[in-house]
């Protein structure tokens, strides 16, 4: 432990019970963990297999995998560690037959749970127009992160429909198709731990230490996981820091990191601070502290800064979004001529439609960039229609693998015939793989006949599955034309998708090497479907994300666009009265840069075709001019001004007899046709005819 700080090496040598190590950003949280591991082993003896670490991101799940296993050897020493979701389908697998599961269940993804809630819609036959499916679908997802199933949940009208019933409905369906969502995976799990003792007992006994990274974003089911997981022990350690929780809007509750001590009354609870940071440098910490410290309710903590100091943030105050995104070209070619690589840069923005003006300006600069948050590899339609294929011929394919290819291609089987074979297969009481083998047969009425080809390919690619190496993917996909139907998306598209095919049949290939069964490998796709981004990117390029997005990376120089009221903080926080999480918000992107950070703002802006005029952030505009250069020069007249005699220009401050004073925003036109747009402190945004305006300057 030699290379640890003496705050780390105290919150690594920390004994039993609950332990809290708040570490700020880039102090070195990860190695924290890894090294407390460590230590439970070596010093106090802990066997491996009983300590649990638990993450939120395959990606972060990898990241610890792989220090465990440089600082343990032998791939991490037998250490259970995984994301919620991961563990908590791996506690299912063994128990979930007490809760009226087969342990064969499987996990829906996003595109087959909006297809199921869809189909309970048309039933009842509520329109989208009336209720939108991705509306319920996140009402439940909100109950779900409660913790609250439908029976605990409250009347919940909606234009006179009950979702609360709708909820009932959809819970209903899933169990008759033996499958969970995402978060049922969790809400499962705690009933496990608060309804069924022995098994509670038997979990709790799995292991000695729990461990848990990034707490400060855990929902509250998140939450009742952990703390029954430990309910017996109280051997919890977390980590992770309030002052970087940005996740409320999706169910994250800062609470939990705030009351901890409370939340364990009773027990003796240690507290660690880890401040010292070893990202970025003085002036960017000095920045980052001067934001957060405004907020109320926080751990109170300082970033340190342990590297020698560089150039200080700066605040560029611009014309509109198409002068701020030349100003963000200009400073990241600054930096590319200073030997930075493009792919170390990032604009990080509030929202993803800021993005629109950034790639116009940096196509036209041929400076390389890639928007990250696309759709993720298992999500692709392409992707998903291989798979129902795979798991028909692999025998772990339910109704609705069914129901995604019977029309894949054409077989002129449309939604009705759909629905006549959801019933008959419903009906038949068999796997769905079992009743296409009796489609196979020649016993099927209806729109199945339809199918009966497709049955008996299936039945003869099955008899050579073990000489194959991808278990028949590219043959099913060959032999019922799916590839050749491709073609209709024209040439490259149609390129790029067979690329995808090809991509899962050699992940198949080589997962099948380990030994993992069919329905293994359809646990995996499923938690892969996490919405996290892969850099397949061969070109280094400029990234651009959201500032949620970028949470837990980090980058030599960073932008930070749109820093103004209405945008960050977000206008519905402002409407709301809390601005808490939008400032923390802010404080995650400053702090994910190392040696260079420019913040942009602009004096006008394009939102959903109005021209909107906002003023600047309330979290910088009133910081000192030793934590923040500001560049905030005279604005320059638009493309449609005109140059004139009456001693106005853009930018200056002026006072009107009723609206009181302003700031000059536009001048157009000369003469007495003169108009002049200003914005007033008291009564916004007024357009008059200078001839009659009565204006005086400042």
């Amino acid at each position: 432990m030699f290379d640890l700080n003496p705050a780390q090496q105290q919150a690594v040598e920390a004994g039993d019970g609950p332990q809290l190590i708040l570490a700020g950003a880039g102090s070195g949280k990860t190695r924290t963990i890894v090294h407390r591991i460590g230590h439970l082993i070596a010093a106090q003896q802990t066997a491996p297999h009983r300590i649990l670490a638990v993450t939120f991101t395959n990606k972060a799940a990898a990241e610890l995998k792989g220090r465990l296993s440089d600082l343990i050897g032998d791939g991490g020493g037998g250490v259970v560690s995984g994301t919620f979701h991961a563990l908590s389908l791996r506690f299912l697998r063994r128990y979930v037959d007490v809760l009226g599961y087969p342990t064969s269940f499987q996990v829906i993804d996003s595109d087959d749970q909006r297809a199921l809630v869809k189909r309970i819609l048309k039933a009842r036959n509520i329109a989208s127009e009336k209720l939108h499916p991705s509306y319920l679908i996140g009402w439940i997802e909100h109950c779900k992160h409660a913790g609250l199933l439908p029976d605990q949940v409250d009347e919940q009208m909606w234009s006179g429909i009950d979702l609360r019933e709708l909820y009932v409905e959809y819970q209903s369906q899933l169990k008759q198709l033996e499958r969970m969502d995402f978060s049922d995976l969790l809400v499962n799990t705690v009933r496990l731990l608060r309804e069924k003792s022995d098994i509670a007992v038997a979990l709790r006994s799995r292991f000695d230490h729990v461990l848990v990274d990034e707490y400060q974003d855990t929902n509250p089911v998140q939450h009742e996981w952990l703390t029954l997981l430990c309910a017996e022990h109280h051997n919890l350690t977390v980590v992770g820091d309030d002052d970087q929780s940005i996740y409320g809007w999706r169910g994250a509750d800062v609470r939990h990191i705030l009351d901890f001590e409370n939340i364990w009354q009773g027990v003796s609870v240690g507290i660690h601070r880890l401040e010292e940071n070893y990202r970025s440098t003085p002036s960017i910490l000095k920045l980052a502290n001067a934001i957060i410290s405004d907020n109320s309710e926080r751990h109170e903590k300082v970033l340190k800064p342990t590297r020698e100091d560089g150039r200080k943030p700066a605040w560029k105050v611009c014309n509109d979004e198409y002068d701020e995104s030349r100003q963000v070209a200009r400073f990241l070619q600054s930096r590319r001529d200073c030997g930075i690589a493009w792919d170390d840069m990032a604009v990080l923005y509030r929202s993803n439609r800021q993005s629109l003006a950034l790639e116009q300006i940096l196509r036209q600069e041929d400076m390389p960039y890639q928007i990250i948050g696309g759709v993720g590899f298992f999500e692709r339609l392409e992707i998903k229609d291989a798979l129902s294929f795979w798991a028909i011929i692999n025998r772990c394919a339910d109704v609705m693998h069914v129901l995604r290819i019977v029309n894949k291609p054409k077989r002129g089987i449309g939604l009705k015939g759909q629905e006549q074979i959801a019933a008959q297969l419903a009906a038949s009481g068999m796997r769905a793989y079992e009743w296409l083998d009796i489609v196979a047969a020649g016993h099927a009425e209806g729109a199945a006949k339809k199918l009966q080809a497709l049955a008996q390919l299936i039945v003869r690619l099955r008899e050579d599955l073990e000489s194959m190496p991808d278990r028949g993917l590219m043959a099913v996909l060959e032999q019922t034309a799916y590839i050749d139907s491709l073609q209709s998306f024209g040439e490259l598209e149609a390129e790029s998708r067979l690329e995808n095919i090809r991509t899962l049949q050699n992940y198949i290939e080589i997962t099948m090497q380990e030994d993992v069964t069919p329905i293994e490998f359809m646990d995996r796709a499923a938690l892969l479907q996490s919405g996290e981004e892969n850099d397949d990117a061969d070109t280094p390029s400029i990234n651009l994300m959201s500032l949620h997005r970028a949470k837990g990376l980090e980058f030599d120089s960073v932008v930070l666009a749109g820093v103004e009221e209405g945008l960050l903080p977000h206008q519905r926080s402002l409407d709301e009265g809390d601005t808490d999480e939008e400032r923390r918000l802010l404080y995650v992107g400053v702090t994910r840069a190392e040696n260079a950070l420019l913040i942009t703002s602009a004096r006008q802006r394009r939102v959903f075709g109005d021209m909107h005029f906002p003023m600047p952030s309330q979290f910088i505009k009133d910081l000192p001019e030793d934590v923040l250069y500001k560049d905030q020069p005279k604005a320059k007249p638009s493309m449609s001004s005109v140059s004139h005699d009456s001693g106005l220009n853009i930018g200056s401050a002026v006072s009107h007899p009723s609206f009181g004073e302003g700031i000059i925003l536009e001048l157009e036109g000369s003469g007495d046709a003169t108009r002049i747009s200003v914005e007033f402190e008291r009564v916004g945004l007024k357009r008059l005819m200078l001839k009659y305006a009565a204006l005086q300057v400042i």
